[in-house]
């Protein structure tokens, strides 16, 4: 439970991080075609909200993306058909937060989702070890997951899971293309299951994964920018 009270203390540092940092490109509203195009791609990823079908700054290219002054990603909650920006906030050892100014927060340890924040139903902490060393040729593990309940609540499940390499994808993203290897991972318990999907390049580098989040907030999709 201290471990998940410390992580909520570190988004709430990264998201004013952040928002300074984007701030002080331009003001997130008026007339900064950059910064109106995150202001709309952060705002996708609240429930219910409806994404832009571009907008005035225009569509997403490989020369905004390396305009920008820090990391993106281009993150996706599936079940809400929602697509949104989040800028790179901070890196502790193998742990890479990022986190919008709303405060959507996502904590990946090299390239698995060990948290989030601000999305409903969130994953608050994730128990990655096994699930990490079996993304080097396959293999069996458990993987222990806390979510938050409805009622504020922490609740820890326990799952059973399997990853096998399912063949090798040549990916292009925004015009950079990866040669990578892909790998599902299905993990099953009593009260139900998931399956994660990982394109990693030869270097342990994940650039796209379809990931569960939660049973209500479903499955996340993300490319690394």
């Amino acid at each position: 439970m201290g471990a998940v009270l410390a992580m909520t203390r570190i988004l709430r540092i990264c998201a004013a991080g952040a928002l300074a940092l984007l701030t002080a490109c331009g003001p997130l509203q008026g007339t900064n075609p950059t910064a109106n195009m995150l202001r709309g791609m952060y705002d996708v990823l609240r429930p219910g909200a409806v994404p832009d079908a571009g907008g005035s700054a225009g569509p997403l290219t490989r020369a905004f993306i390396e305009a920008q002054p820090t990391e993106l990603l281009r993150v996706s909650i599936i079940s809400r058909e929602t697509t949104g920006l989040v800028p790179f906030a901070a890196r502790n050892a193998d742990t890479v937060t990022w986190v919008t100014p709303e405060g959507f927060g996502l904590i990946f340890r090299n390239g698995l989702l060990a948290g989030t924040r601000g999305f409903g139903d969130d994953l608050m902490g994730a128990d990655l070890g096994g699930a990490l060393a079996s993304l080097n040729g396959g293999g069996q593990h458990r993987r222990t997951l806390d979510f938050m309940t409805g009622l504020d609540q922490i609740t820890r499940r326990d799952f059973s899971c399997t990853t096998v390499k399912t063949g090798e994808d040549q990916i292009t993203i925004f015009e950079r293309t990866y040669d990578t290897d892909v790998f599902e991972e299905t993990c099953t318990s009593p009260s139900g299951g998931f399956k994660n999907s990982y394109w990693r390049d030869r270097d342990g580098v994940i650039w796209q994964s379809r990931q569960w989040i939660s049973d209500g907030t479903g499955y996340l999709g993300y490319q690394r920018l």
